[in-house]
C-alpha cells in the first residue's frame, strides 16, 4: 500500500511528515523557544483535542495560550481545566484575539493554531527548523481530518494540490501567497516589529504574509509538517469561507500593491488571478457551449487543450500526495465544487476590484451577517462611462459587420 493512501485516514503523528523527511537539527540556535496561541470563539467541542495536539508535540512548548474571544459556551472552562493559560476578551476578530496573547509571549517564536485544528506530532519542530534557516514565518501542509462529506472530499484534493504543487512553486519564487491562518509559525520579534497580526482587512493571514514580503522578510512553506482541519459541514458554510478567503486576497493585493512589488510577486499573483478568472469563465461557458454543440462534441472541444493539461497535472499531484484510492474517492466532489466555486470566485474578485464592494464582516465569526461596502459615487461614474464606451464600440463593430461599405 502506498503511504499516501493512509495520510488522510491516519493521523501522521508517528510519521511526522507527508514526504517522509524528518526535522533536521543542524541549524543556528535562534529561534529556539516557542509558544502556542489558540484564538477560539465558541469552540467547546474541539478545544480539548486542539490543546492535546499541542501537548503531544515532540518540540518543547513554553506555554499554550487560549484566547476565548466573545465566547458564550464552555470553551474557557475546558481550556482552564486542561491547565493552559486562558485570556477572555472581546477582540472582535481573529487578529485582535491573537494580539491579546502577543504581549504575554516571551518565547522566540509563536505558533498560531485554529481552535478546531490539530497538528502532526513533529509539526512545531519542523516549522522551527524552517525559521532557523532564516525565515521570518512559515506554515504547514493542510489536510482535512476526514473524507466523509462532499465538502471535506473537495477540500482534500484542494489542499493536496496546494501542498504538492502550488506552494512549492511559490517557494521557488520566494513569494508564498499566504501563510495559512489555520496554522502558522512566526518569529516573535518580527511579529512585534510589524505591529502584531494586522486587523485592517477580512483576512489576517494574507495581510501578514504580504506585510512581511513588503518589509523584506523571507517566508516559506514547511511541507513535511501537517495541520489537520475541520472542514465546513454545509454548502453555505463552505461558500462563506471561500468568499472570505477570496475577499481577503483581493483586499491584500490592493493594500500592498502586491502585483507590482517585484517580478516574482507579479508571477505568483498573476497566476492566481488568471487561474481564478479563467477557471470561472470556462465553467460559466460549459453549459451554453454544450447546449449549442451537443454533449459529445461539446465535451471533446470545450477548452479541451487547457483542461486536459490542468486536470492531468492536478490529478497527478493529488495521487502523489494522497494515493489513488483517496484521490478517486474525492474526485467527484472536487469536480462538482470546482464548477460551483469557479464562477463565484470570479464574481467575488470582480465585486472587490471593479465594483469596489469590500467584504467587511462574515458569518463565520460572532454570528455576524456578511456586510459589503457600497459602491462609491466616483466609481459609479467611472463604471457608467466605461459601460457607455463599451456599448458604443460594440454597436460600431456590429454596424461594420452588417454594412462595411455604408458604415461611417
Amino acid at each position: 500500500m502506498r503511504s499516501g493512501e493512509t495520510r488522510v485516514k491516519v493521523r501522521a503523528d508517528d510519521l511526522g511528515t507527508i514526504s517522509g523527511r524528518t526535522a533536521k537539527t543542524d541549524r543556528s540556535p535562534f529561534p529556539s523557544s516557542v509558544s502556542m496561541v489558540i484564538p477560539a470563539h465558541n469552540e467547546e467541542a474541539s478545544i480539548a483535542g486542539t490543546i492535546r495536539s499541542c501537548r503531544a508535540q515532540s518540540y518543547p512548548i513554553d506555554q499554550i495560550i487560549v484566547v476565548a474571544d466573545n465566547c458564550t459556551d464552555r470553551t474557557a472552562d475546558i481550556a482552564r481545566g486542561l491547565g493552559v493559560v486562558v485570556i477572555e476578551g472581546k477582540g472582535g476578530s481573529k487578529a485582535s484575539a491573537q494580539n491579546m496573547a502577543l504581549s504575554r509571549i516571551t518565547s522566540d517564536a509563536v505558533v498560531a493554531l485554529d481552535a478546531d485544528a490539530t497538528l502532526s506530532a513533529h509539526a512545531v519542530a519542523q516549522m522551527m527548523d524552517t525559521l532557523r534557516r532564516g525565515f521570518a514565518g512559515t506554515c504547514p501542509s493542510a489536510l482535512p481530518c476526514d473524507t466523509t462529506t462532499p465538502y471535506s472530499q473537495y477540500r482534500t484534493l484542494y489542499h493536496a494540490i496546494a501542498n504538492g504543487w502550488v506552494r512549492p512553486l511559490q517557494d521557488v519564487f520566494d513569494r508564498q501567497l499566504v501563510l495559512s491562518g489555520m496554522a502558522n509559525c512566526h518569529r516573535t520579534d518580527v511579529l512585534r516589529e510589524v505591529g502584531g497580526y494586522p486587523d485592517d482587512n477580512i483576512t489576517e493571514d494574507f495581510n501578514l504574509t504580504w506585510t512581511l514580503h513588503r518589509l523584506g522578510h523571507r517566508v516559506g512553506f514547511t511541507p513535511e509538517a501537517v495541520v489537520y482541519t475541520q472542514e465546513p459541514t454545509s454548502l453555505r458554510e463552505l461558500l462563506d469561507q471561500m468568499h472570505r478567503w477570496t475577499a481577503g486576497f483581493a483586499q491584500t493585493m490592493i493594500k500592498h500593491r502586491a502585483p507590482i512589488m517585484d517580478g516574482r510577486a507579479f508571477v505568483v499573483v498573476a497566476s492566481q488571478v488568471v487561474d481564478s478568472l479563467i477557471g470561472g469563465l470556462a465553467t460559466c461557458t460549459l453549459v451554453p457551449y454544450i447546449a449549442r454543440h451537443g454533449v459529445l462534441r461539446g465535451l471533446r472541444s470545450w477548452w479541451s487543450p487547457l483542461w486536459v493539461v490542468v486536470t492531468v497535472a492536478s490529478l497527478g499531484v493529488a495521487v502523489r500526495q494522497l494515493g489513488w484510492r483517496t484521490t478517486l474517492k474525492c474526485l467527484p466532489s472536487w469536480i462538482v465544487m470546482q464548477y460551483l466555486t469557479g464562477p463565484l470566485t470570479a464574481w467575488w474578485l470582480f465585486r472587490e476590484w471593479v465594483l469596489g464592494r469590500r467584504l467587511t464582516t462574515w458569518t463565520g465569526r460572532h454570528g455576524r451577517r456578511p456586510a459589503l461596502t457600497p459602491v462609491t459615487r466616483n466609481r459609479k461614474a467611472v463604471l457608467a462611462a466605461a459601460v457607455a464606451a463599451g456599448t458604443l464600440v460594440a454597436v460600431r463593430g456590429w454596424l461594420l459587420r452588417r454594412s462595411p461599405d455604408q458604415a461611417p
